[in-house]
């Protein structure tokens, strides 16, 4: 009974070290490669907007791919600067090799930016710009800028929307946070475009700050006091559906022609069933891409292009499959 007792231990004993030794095997060459690779904070806007989600899932597609780690975190809100800076601060205690940043505000993060150059961390922008006279102030800088020209993008929306209003008629248009770029740049571009075009007037432009329900309310009270408002341009598509909802409620989706801004999935939807005209697309998941790989290039090289434009296009109906 004892020999066989021995030999029951002597086997699990065996199985053991088998098993320790297969462990340490693989723990070891998952290790070594995980520390070995450059880690990159992400810090977007939010992920309750589809265009930061995109975003996210193709820099972590591109993660895998090129071998980084990425730690990717966001505020609940758009409107939230003050939570991006605590969260790039912590990044920065957390020793980061770079930092990928799409901020919540143009001059806000400039601090947080100043923090990141005095740890030698590189900072990439996407999608949005941080005003230049606001991080020379601050003796700060980036390494990089990746995005669409938004301006453009809103002159792309001016032509197509005086397009199919037969070059007339009364529109509005959603902005999103008074003040930041993107939504400055959006509306100059369309409104510029609208100027110089002729024909169309903008009876009113109110801020819906990027959300949804805000741009039910906004633009429900503008369809109110605008009740013969032929068009709305929205400066992105949480807005524009928003505002779709509330043009379906007081019954006049075939009197209103709306473009949107970003392409997310749901604005494609709206647009394959009739109740957007389009939206302006800008690839958030190359800007991710493109962000993560410009992030390692610098880490690798020291440098990086400076501006890395990505194209601007409208999607309607007849590139939606």
């Amino acid at each position: 009974m004892l020999k066989q007792k021995k030999g029951f231990f002597a086997g699990i004993l065996a199985a053991a070290m088998l098993l320790a030794a297969l462990a340490g095997c693989g723990g070891a060459g998952t290790g070594d490669t995980a520390a070995d690779a450059p880690k990159v904070g992400v810090v977007l806007k939010s992920l309750s907007n589809p265009f930061y989600v995109t975003m996210e899932e193709a820099i972590d597609a591109k993660a895998q791919e090129i071998g980084v780690q990425v730690i990717t975190q966001a505020p609940e809100k758009e409107t939230d600067a003050e939570k991006q800076m605590q969260i790039i601060e912590n990044l920065i205690t957390q020793n980061v090799s770079a930092l990928i940043l799409t901020p919540n505000g143009s001059t806000e993060l400039v601090p947080a930016i100043k923090k990141a150059n005095d740890k030698n961390i590189p900072v990439i922008v996407v999608d949005t710009r941080i005003d230049e006279e606001a991080l020379a102030a601050a003796d700060a800088h980036i390494e990089c800028f990746i995005g669409s020209d938004n301006y453009f993008g809103g002159e792309t929306a001016a032509e197509e929307l005086s397009k199919a209003l037969g070059g007339a008629g009364k529109v509005a248009v959603l902005e999103g946070i008074s003040g930041h770029e993107s939504s400055v740049s959006r509306v100059g571009g369309f409104t510029d475009k609208v100027k110089e075009l002729g024909g169309l007037e903008i009876v009113a432009s109110q801020p819906a700050d990027w959300d949804q329900e805000k741009g039910y309310t906004v633009f429900q009270n503008i369809l109110q006091a605008n009740p013969d408002i032929t068009g709305l341009f929205a400066a992105n598509d949480m807005m524009a559906l928003g505002a779709v909802k509330a043009i379906e409620d007081m019954g006049k989706s075939s009197q209103i022609t709306v473009i949107g801004f970003d392409a997310t999935d749901d604005a494609k939807s709206a647009i394959k069933d009739g109740k957007m005209l389009g939206s302006i697309a800008q690839s958030p998941d190359k800007m991710g891409a493109i962000a993560l790989e410009t992030a390692k290039t610098y880490l690798e090289t020291g440098s990086c292009e400076v501006e890395v434009p990505v194209d601007v296009t409208m999607l309607s109906g007849d590139d939606i499959q």
